[in-house]
């Protein structure tokens, strides 16, 4: 029954649903990527555990702070352009540290602040993506999509990780900043072709 509804999905899936699954399976695998070259610099920089997991305290703080009312404002906005913006300020965001490291001034405030923004990122997930996957397959077909979109996850999990890890001992941290925001460039322009237009409320 379940191998069915998975087929079924498959085939009945709009290109928008498939376009918001690869932009979380990209933004999902840039996060994990971040996070472990940027946990591995600092901690080469400073030799402190503290800020290596103060890097990832700042990634969750805005979902601990905002995430019980931002599904209410996003109401508001018209989702596709509030995803495109959010990724856009990643891509530049990672570009930015990207250039900063490659100057060789890249200093932790730095980091910290890129670790907030991107926390910021995954704060928009659930009610900008996730609410227009569910909008584009329809209510009998979104545990079958939640699933896809939670093994894309899962996958990410495994990738981000490797490629931080390879990409930072190969082209150093300015590297992982720039694949990072190529990765997210990529997912603005799936953002983007986006059809599915959600009106404010």
């Amino acid at each position: 029954m379940a191998g069915e509804s998975f087929r079924q999905m498959l085939r009945a899936s709009s290109p928008d649903f498939w376009r918001l699954w690869y932009v979380g399976l990209v933004s999902s695998t840039v996060r994990w990527l971040e996070m472990v070259a940027v946990g591995i610099f600092v901690y080469q920089m400073t030799g402190s555990a503290f800020l290596v997991a103060m890097m990832t305290m700042l990634r969750l703080l805005p979902m601990g702070l905002f995430g019980a009312w931002l599904g209410v404002v996003v109401e508001r906005f018209d989702r596709r352009l509030l995803l495109a913006g959010m990724v856009a300020v990643l891509a530049f965001t990672s570009a930015i540290l990207s250039a900063i490291a490659a100057f060789g001034t890249l200093q932790v405030w730095h980091l910290a602040v890129g670790s907030l923004v991107n926390g910021f990122g995954w704060l928009t997930d659930n009610p900008l993506r996730r609410t227009m996957m569910g909008d584009s397959v329809g209510r009998e077909r979104m545990a079958t999509a939640m699933a896809l979109d939670i093994m894309a996850m899962n996958v990410s999990r495994m990738i981000g990780p490797t490629l931080g890890g390879v990409v930072l001992v190969k082209a150093g941290i300015e590297g992982a900043f720039l694949l990072s925001a190529g990765l997210y460039v990529l997912a603005l322009g799936a953002t983007l072709a986006v059809r599915s237009r959600t009106a404010p409320t």
